[in-house]
């Protein structure tokens, strides 16, 4: 009986430990919540939004949001984490908002990471570059 008893505990374990790493999440950039998403953003946009989407996270789970500056020429050094914002899970689905910097947002390449519970479920890049000429962010 004994025996039994372990191997179905370690049995539950096992599959504990299956499922933890079942979580997975999805993230796009757009200029607002309901924006088509887009990977290159006007230096004077007012908020960027990491829109996310989760499968297999748990509703009081942790998420976590880091805004990476890779290559902003003086601005940073490279690779500097310039904003981090945590939430707590209730739903599938949410978002990250970052404001736009005093001086607006420094040209260059950028990053969002996306951690739930510590691990790194997430990643997408995009950029900042100057307005053209004509458009509607001027």
């Amino acid at each position: 009986m004994k025996r039994i008893f372990l191997l179905f505990f370690f049995s539950m374990i096992c599959v504990a430990v299956a499922k933890a790493g079942e979580v997975s999440a999805t993230v796009t950039m757009a200029k607002g919540p309901d924006d088509q998403p887009t990977t290159t953003f006007a230096p004077n946009t007012g908020i960027i939004y990491a829109l996310f989407k989760t499968q297999g996270a748990k509703s009081g789970d942790k998420i976590r949001g880091v805004l990476i500056a890779e290559s902003v020429g003086d601005a940073a050094q490279p690779n500097t984490k310039v904003f981090e914002t945590l939430l707590d899970m209730q739903g599938d689905d949410g978002e990250f908002d970052f404001s736009k910097p005093t001086n607006g947002w420094p040209l260059g390449k950028y990053r969002v990471d996306i951690y739930l519970n510590e691990e790194l479920v997430a990643s997408t890049k995009f950029t900042v570059e100057p307005t053209k000429k004509g458009s509607d962010e001027e």
